[in-house]
């Protein structure tokens, strides 16, 4: 069967992207149901699988290493250096010694949990990629019967692989947070939410880029209350002048046309996307008790390579199910410095309470 594999690929992405290829053709509402169906007509029983496997692989493998690399960038792109690499070879970063102003350093991260930090003495560093990836399982049987579809398990591998690609960066970022060298003024770790806090920690990425955005779970957004703009919040503190917390009509109306504040005081709020890593939506993929402060301009505080090309294959099973894998090389290194700040909401940080994939150590 003569297969058209830039066509399907090009329904892959345009399906994660909700766009179409061919408008004439396809509305955006469709064309998922239409990738479906390519990939059913292409495999849609075990011996079109068989005879056509390697077609899927290969459409997967070029629509994945087209995909991976911009998820990173739409949503990390504010802050991330993102660069890709031939297989076997290391991305090499530059770091701009005229425009340090304190000690500056990185935390390389791989995938065996162990983080490594030291100074730079160059202008430049490597960084390389290691494996990262997943596999769906397709029972033998339900498959033969209709009740398992390929498609919808391609829909998963990809999912798991931009899973596991936060959860790299995230480890990287959650193990510089007690960095040894790593300013005072640029932590702030207390319980709840204190808005001067925040507004302490933005003023200080503010002075590295002229602007600043806040990263954060949703979990954290959901606590940032409203604010007695220019004055501490709760009673007791220094300068309390009898303020009423208030949401400002912006915030208002945020809330209640995207479920949670966009900025706070004039700074950005970009939320994270969460998701489980268990069935029974307990435990969160991204640590939820965390806020990162970024400047917007100047060098990006986090490098991220991506190591030669997505490989996608099958594993078949003694029953005869069987599994298509896919995985990828991916890199991270953060540069751990003075020009970007964390806040830590101890209160979401509780494990019992909160348990999350990446806790801070």
């Amino acid at each position: 069967m003569a297969t058209d594999i830039k066509a399907i690929k090009d329904l892959v992405v345009c399906s994660y992207y909700g766009t179409s290829p061919n408008p004439t053709k396809f509305s955006n509402n469709d064309v998922k149901e239409a990738l479906h169906k390519e990939i059913h007509n292409l495999c849609y029983d075990y011996n079109s699988y068989r005879r056509n496997k390697l077609d899927l692989f290969e459409i997967l493998q070029e629509a994945y290493d087209e995909i991976l690399p911009r998820y990173v960038e739409q949503i990390m792109g504010t802050f991330a250096e993102i660069k890709t690499v031939a297989l076997g070879q290391k991305a090499q970063f530059v770091r701009k010694r005229g425009r340090q102003r304190a000690k500056q350093f990185i935390t390389e991260v791989g995938l065996s949990g162990a983080y490594e930090s030291f100074r730079l003495d160059k202008d430049t560093f490597e960084v390389g990629g290691h494996a990262i990836g997943g596999a769906a399982y397709i029972d033998f049987e339900r498959y033969l019967t209709g009740d398992e579809d390929i498609s919808e398990s391609t829909d998963i591998l990809l999912e798991g692989i931009q899973e596991a690609l936060m959860g790299e960066v995230q480890k990287a970022l959650i193990a510089s947070v007690n960095a040894e060298d790593r300013p005072t003024k640029n932590v702030y770790v207390g319980a709840g939410w204190d808005a001067n806090a925040m507004a302490s920690l933005i003023s200080v990425a503010r002075a590295y880029g002229g602007g600043a955005v806040i990263f954060a779970a949703p979990e954290f957004i959901a606590e940032m209350g409203p604010d007695a703009i220019g004055q501490p919040i709760f009673k007791g503190t220094p300068g309390y002048a009898g303020a009423t917390p208030v949401y400002s009509p912006k915030d208002i109306d945020d809330i209640a046309r995207t479920g949670y504040i966009t900025s706070f005081r004039g700074t950005p709020i970009i939320q994270l996307p969460q998701s489980y890593t268990d069935e029974t939506n307990t435990t969160t993929q991204i640590n939820p008790a965390m806020a990162y402060v970024f400047p917007t301009g100047g060098e990006k505080v986090v490098k991220v390579v991506f190591e030669g090309n997505t490989q996608v294959d099958d594993w078949q099973h003694r029953d005869r199910s069987f599994e298509i894998e896919a995985y990828t090389r991916f890199g991270v290194a953060i540069l751990t410095n003075h020009n970007w700040c964390v806040y830590e909401n101890t209160t979401l940080a509780n494990t019992e309470n909160y348990p999350t994939k990446y806790p801070v150590e």
